[in-house]
């Protein structure tokens, strides 16, 4: 008779997007290696934990909203084993950063925390004494799907949009301006300014500023198309509204194409020729994709990661278009290839996200694994129990979801703050996503020789030495 399979609930923020692109490399081996069957559930449905009575909970992280911190908060007070990867992995060592985010408690309830980095786990060590045993290194996991992935090809994404008739892409990562549309966005605003509320007016400044240089841009190169990316973070769940941006009064020229969530960031990276951003972690993202970067700042010196330090930037449309003509002309931007740059992108994939090899996911399944043996070994059972507000809000998604009309639902107060629920729940689109990249990862696997690495015990050994 086979192994009973360990049961894993997996709880994200969406079916879509970064923290689900974090946690599919970790099932795909815990899948293949691990005899593990995964469920997956929005983390609002947290009814899903007694309905399913896992073995084990995975999640993105334990921080970074409120429903991520109760259910850790559950898990522990219900000796349910919990394994849980940072979303938000870069943060700075000067203090200025909220380690403990929503965690109200002050303490970790997951078994291991995944730093990205040597730098961060480092610093965690130190602030968090008590909790150094718990402190590990696996790298960023989410930024392993740029070396394994395949991603959509240039001529797919022009015939998608119907814009055949360009040759020549640039792709534009937008920034949090449209936070400064509503509530929430500026209270997260205003706790990036550390307080000062003059930052408002600065940010509108540039928002401004970085509009009025892609508008030159636009309106100059009519033979290339500008594909401009909204931030996912922008809006707010209960502002189903369009926010106001600096990409967003553009939308109208036939050589934009402006996105929110339509496409995964990977694949408009892959089919742009040159990737630009005003402040954006998804430079590293393409600098592993190998493309070369710009940042558009037109005031470099504010409260900032470093980043920029391995890309050129220009603060004017004039430096912007000497750029574009001379990456078209040579294709190279030949400030990007100082030596200097490149030592420091290196320098800077190694702080950021610790390896750039698209081992991470394996480095994390190794305490992934752990986490299992500990549980196995454990004589404390976990205790699934019933709480009713929790299977309220399960009964009433599935009663709501099967009539949801985004446009009617939108228009209803206590609805519309709520519809990536009614969009989501039923997870079909992680379940799409992760079967596409499977035959990615039977690839990777079989050219690194993950299997037979993995059978003869040496797998961990290389990775985590």
């Amino acid at each position: 008779m086979k192994d009973k399979k360990n049961k894993i609930l997996c709880f994200t923020d969406d079916a879509v997007g970064r923290d689900v692109e974090m946690l599919l490399p970790v099932r795909y081996f815990a899948e293949r290696f691990l005899n593990c069957e995964f469920y997956h559930a929005l983390n609002i449905d947290i009814h899903q934990i007694y309905r399913i009575k896992p073995d084990l909970i995975l999640q993105a992280n334990t921080i970074g909203s409120n429903l991520y911190f109760q259910i850790s908060k559950i898990a522990h007070e219900q000796n349910i084993p919990l394994f849980a990867l940072i979303s938000e992995g870069n943060f700075r060592t000067d203090g200025s950063f909220d380690y403990w985010g929503f965690n109200r408690k002050k303490k970790f309830y997951q078994s291991y925390v995944c730093c990205w980095s040597e730098r961060t786990s480092e610093f965690l060590k130190k602030e968090i004494a008590e909790a150094s045993q718990k402190i590990v290194v696996t790298g960023g996991v989410g930024f392993d799907r740029y070396t394994i992935y395949k991603f959509m090809k240039k001529e797919d994404f022009l015939h998608k949009y119907d814009k055949k008739q360009y040759k020549k892409i640039i792709g534009y990562a937008g920034w949090a301006f449209g936070k400064l549309d509503h509530k929430r966005g500026r209270d997260e605003l205003l706790y990036w300014g550390r307080g000062d509320e003059n930052i408002f007016t600065w940010i509108e400044q540039q928002r401004q500023k970085v509009r009025d240089i892609l508008k030159q841009s636009i309106e100059n190169n009519p033979d290339i198309l500008f594909v401009l990316k909204q931030h996912p973070q922008e809006n707010a769940p209960e502002r189903p509204e369009p926010v106001k941006n600096e990409m967003s009064e553009l939308t109208h020229y036939e050589n934009v194409v402006y996105l929110c969530a339509e496409e995964s960031i990977h694949d408009l990276i892959s089919v742009s020729d040159l990737w630009t951003c005003f402040e954006s972690t998804t430079a590293l993202e393409a600098w592993l994709m190998g493309k070369q970067t710009i940042f558009i700042n037109p005031e470099q010196d504010f409260n900032r990661d470093p980043l920029y330090k391995g890309s050129p930037l220009v603060q004017s449309y004039n430096e912007f278009q000497k750029l574009i003509d001379q990456f078209y002309l040579q294709n190279r931007i030949e400030n990007f290839f100082d030596k200097d740059k490149e030592l420091m992108r290196e320098k800077l994939i190694k702080d950021i996200i610790g390896f750039g090899d698209g081992m991470n996911h394996i480095r994390a399944s190794y305490y992934f694994q752990q986490t299992l043996k500990e549980s196995h070994d454990s004589r404390i059972k976990p205790k699934y129990l019933f709480h009713f507000w929790h299977w309220l809000v399960y009964v009433l998604i599935r009663i709501a979801g099967p009539f949801y009309n985004r446009a009617v639902y939108s228009r209803l107060y206590k609805f519309k703050k709520h519809l990536w629920i009614f969009e989501n729940y039923k997870m079909e689109k992680l379940e799409s996503l992760y079967k596409k990249y499977i035959p990615f990862f039977e690839e990777f696997y079989k050219d690194k020789r993950i299997e037979e690495k993995n059978t003869n015990a040496t797998l961990f050994n290389e990775l985590l030495r």
